[in-house]
Parts: structure tokens; sequence; C-alpha cells
């Protein structure tokens, strides 16, 4: 019963940073763009749903069945979330505006995607850990900073591309450079803890 409810709230969230990704998509201003994106974690954070990116900083021998469940289901969630936007009269529209920028992102080599990466996971768990020490208007004012400074620095967060993905191209074409994303967020998010204790 436990994974169970880890998986649903992996789920949630997944949707969640699908609609981030979707209002993202949708501003011509990236600057607006990228602040609005921070609703999505500032929701998961506050409602308590499971967002991989949140919790790997906070990866120990006793919580990684519940982190790669996270995983999991916050891929189901950006998948459910891509295949019902493709579904509306704004899919065509979504998905021009992310194949310049999936493009980019499958083009980079492999070295680039992972520090890229372990700075938007260093990013991500900042936003949370902040949160969690100041669960008030600072800490909501570094949810959506954080944010937005790793979208405006072009940095890589695997559960918000894997949105990009499902809307432009199939598993076969992302699958390796997601698994370099994952690693540095890992990397990003587990290192600056330990950095930070």
């Amino acid at each position: 019963m436990k994974h169970l409810t880890t998986l649903k709230k992996a789920i949630v969230a997944g949707l969640v940073i699908g609609i981030g990704c979707t209002v993202f998509l949708n501003q011509d201003n990236t600057i607006v763009g990228s602040f609005l994106f921070g609703l999505g974690l500032f929701t998961i954070i506050n409602l308590n749903l499971n967002l991989f990116t949140g919790k790997i900083g906070y990866l120990d021998k006793d919580n990684w069945l519940e982190i790669l469940i996270t995983l999991v289901g916050n891929a189901i969630g950006v998948n459910i979330m891509a295949f019902l936007i493709k579904s509306t009269r704004i899919g065509n529209h979504l998905t021009q505006k992310a194949s310049p920028i999936v493009d980019a992102k499958l083009t980079d080599n492999w070295v680039s995607l992972f520090i890229l990466a372990i700075c938007c996971g260093t990013l991500m768990y900042i936003a949370v850990a902040t949160f969690k020490k100041q669960p008030n208007i600072l800490g909501s004012i570094a949810v959506f900073l954080c944010v937005a400074v790793f979208i405006l620095s072009g940095f890589e967060h695997c559960i918000a591309n894997m949105f990009y993905f499902s809307l432009t191209c199939t598993p076969n074409q992302y699958i390796l450079p997601l698994f370099v994303m994952i690693a540095g967020n890992s990397v990003g998010g587990i290192l600056f803890h330990n950095l930070t204790k």
C-alpha cells in the first residue's frame, strides 16, 4: 500500500510538471514562462507530492525504492499529460514550440548534458531544502527563483524533458540522453546535499 501511494503521488507530480511545461511553451516571453513553470514545483512541495528531482538529493539505503518508484510515476504522469495535450487544439502549436528545444538536447553531447543536469539537480535540491527550512514566503520565492534560474540557464531537468520528448519523438530517440540527464540530476542533488550537511 505504501508503494502504491508513492506511485500515485509521483504520477500526480508528473501531471503537474506537464502543466508547468505546457504554460512555459505557451509563453512568448521566456522569463515569464520560466516563473510560471515554478507553480509546478511549488504545488508539488505544498501538496507533499513525489518528484524525483526533489527527492534524489536525500537518497539513502532506506528510501532508494521509493525514489525509483517516484521516477517511474513521474514518467507515467508526464507522458499522460503529453498525450492529453496532443489531443487538444493547442497540441500542434506546443509540439512545434518544443521541437527546437528537443533538437538542441538530442544533438548535444553527453558530457554537456550531464553537466547541465548536475546544475539543475543542484538547484532543485536548493529549492526543496530551502522550503523545508523556510516554509513561508521566503521559501516560496526560493522555489520560483530556482526553477526560473534552471530554465533560463538552459539546465537539464529529466522529468520536464520527458514531457518535451513525449510531445515530439519516440523513446528510442531519447532514452540514452534521458538516462544521462537522470544521472546528472542525481549527482547534483546528492552531491550538494552532502556538501552542505
